[in-house]
Parts: C-alpha cells; structure tokens; sequence
C-alpha cells in the first residue's frame, strides 16, 4: 500500500485500476458486489500478480477485495462509477466519464507496456465472458473459489 493512496495493489499495479478495467469489460455494468469480487479474484489469478501484492480476505462468500469499497467510493467520488443499491443488490455501472477513462488506460498502457497489457486485457476479457451471464453465487461455486474457501475466515488469500 503506497501512501499517497487507498489502493490496496502497488503503485505499478494501482496505475492499472483493475477494478475500472473489470467493470467496463462487463460492458460497464456489473450487478452484484458478489459477482464483482469473485470476478476480480479470478483476474488476479490468472495473471502475474502475486497474491501478496493483491490480497484478499477469506470472508463468509469466499475471498473479498479488502480495498473494494473505499476505492468504488473514490471512483464514484470521481464520477468514474455510479453505485446503487436495489434492494439488497449493489449496482455498478461506470459512467461516460469512466468509459472514457478506461479507453484512455488501455491505449496509453498499450504503447507503454504493450506485452503485459495484452495479458491482462485477455484475461480481464475472458473473466468478463466467462462471468457475464451468471450470478455472484453461481461465479461462488467455481472450483477456484471453492479452493480459496478452504481457507479460515480472516486470512488472506
């Protein structure tokens, strides 16, 4: 965790904003805080990112993005992201101002670091497909989450 931010990657990683990038490879909608927290736990395992640079926490459901909700609520700040909630269901929808922001990341990290964008724009797509149509509790009972499951309430996995 830098000091300068919330974020809870690296600096190198923060810059990324994998979490910005997730939502509008959803088409810039994702409805469930479930969904999106089992889909970023998947990007993150099937990249580079070491699990001590991107940790989540054993929780009740499975793994959860411990700095998921004070960085949507900056995003939503920034009016990248807009955050409802319908009934018991949080809503995600990035705003025009996000899109374009997402684009702009993803052509700049394109010229700047082409090798390792192309991997993470594949894997963020193939978590997005894969995810797209199901529900949070459905993404839940992946073999992968499953496995992380394992593990007590409270660590880090």
């Amino acid at each position: 965790m830098t000091d300068e931010s919330d974020e809870i990657l690296p600096g190198s990683e923060a810059a990324l904003h994998p979490r910005l990038w997730m939502l509008n490879e959803f088409d810039g909608e994702i409805d469930g805080e479930l969904k999106f927290h089992k889909s970023l736990v998947q990007f993150r395992n099937g990249t580079d990112i070491e699990k001590d640079e991107w940790p989540f926490i054993r929780a009740y459901r499975g793994p959860m993005d411990q700095g998921f909700s004070s960085i949507l609520e900056s995003y939503d700040d920034l009016e990248l992201v807009y955050r409802e909630k319908d009934g018991v269901i949080h809503i995600y929808r990035e705003t025009e101002k996000g899109n374009r922001f997402v684009r702009g990341l993803k052509n700049g990290l394109r010229i700047l670091k082409k090798d390792q964008t192309e991997e993470r724009e594949t894997q963020l797509e193939l978590v997005a497909k894969a995810n797209k149509d199901r529900i949070g509790s459905e993404i839940e009972q992946d073999e992968d989450i499953q496995k992380m499951k394992e593990a007590p309430i409270g660590t880090e996995v």
